[in-house]
């Protein structure tokens, strides 16, 4: 089922199958989001939780071996309306027999999506139902158009980073050759994906989330940028599918809760 939130500055649509955004679209109906093409990629916005990142090997919890999926399940769930309002909805999922075989925790896990003027503010949050400490990965996917205007090319776009050490990074499609690319240890935790000239884009701001990560696909010039919000892992360990030896791992104790916000604007 698909959702729709609209204020006088923008509308947005997400669906409850993996409490997927689809569409952020400005009132004048400019759409920011990219649209599922499959001939590039056939997502727009997945959820990622409990793993990041390919699986070539069994993902080990406390050395036990579970067949998780890429990325792992919560993007492939059916989401339950908790609460809505016009510029404002909460969507929850929960464990399953299914999600146990694959994940041996109890949890809750909720998407809020909630418009602020223009600001769409997202936010993942994570219950641990069982008496257990539970290890997880999680983060966003959001994919942007890039280009954003008619007329112009992916090449002239840049990535700005708040941190005055750090560079921009003008966007080139080899530089995704070997799959995305993450940047660590950042002091303020906000970039825009801008035009060179024109420096229109959008803001993007992850307060919740200890790294961020950029992807297009390989070799395939897609009109478009992800940008990925993440607590779990680096490039450099994808080969290794142990969960509590991953960079960034997450743990909640027992019946604890926690946020993890991020939020995007245009600029």
């Amino acid at each position: 089922m698909n959702i729709t939130l609209k204020n006088a500055f923008a509308s947005v649509t997400c669906q409850t199958l993996g409490a997927e955004l689809l569409s952020y679209q400005t009132a004048s109906g400019k759409e920011y989001l990219w649209q599922k093409d499959p001939a590039y990629w056939a997502k727009t916005s997945p959820v990622l939780f409990p793993y990041i990142g390919a699986v070539p090997a069994p993902v080990l919890i406390h050395g036990k071996p579970y067949e998780m999926p890429r990325h792992g399940f919560v993007k492939d769930e059916e989401f339950t309306i908790a609460e809505q309002g016009e510029d404002f909805v909460k969507l929850i999922t929960k464990n399953t027999d299914a999600t146990m075989t694959v994940f041996p925790y109890a949890f809750t896990f909720s998407v809020t999506f909630r418009l602020e003027g223009a600001k769409l503010h997202v936010i993942y949050g994570v219950t641990n139902e069982s008496d257990q400490e539970m290890p997880f990965l999680i983060g966003g996917h959001p994919a942007f158009f890039c280009p954003m205007e008619e007329g112009e090319h992916f090449t002239e776009y840049l990535l700005h980073f708040e941190d005055e050490d750090v560079e921009d990074l003008h966007l080139k499609y080899p530089m995704f050759d070997h799959d995305a690319i993450l940047y660590e240890n950042l002091t303020h935790r906000t970039v825009k994906l801008i035009h060179q000239c024109t420096n229109k884009g959008i803001q993007f701001d992850f307060p919740g989330y200890a790294t961020v990560a950029f992807w297009t696909p390989i070799q395939k010039d897609a009109p478009f940028l992800c940008i990925e919000p993440w607590c779990g892992g680096t490039m450099d360990q994808v080969s290794n599918t142990d969960l509590l030896q991953k960079k960034y791992v997450q743990y909640l104790s027992a019946k604890e809760s926690r946020e993890y916000p991020f939020s995007f604007v245009p600029c």
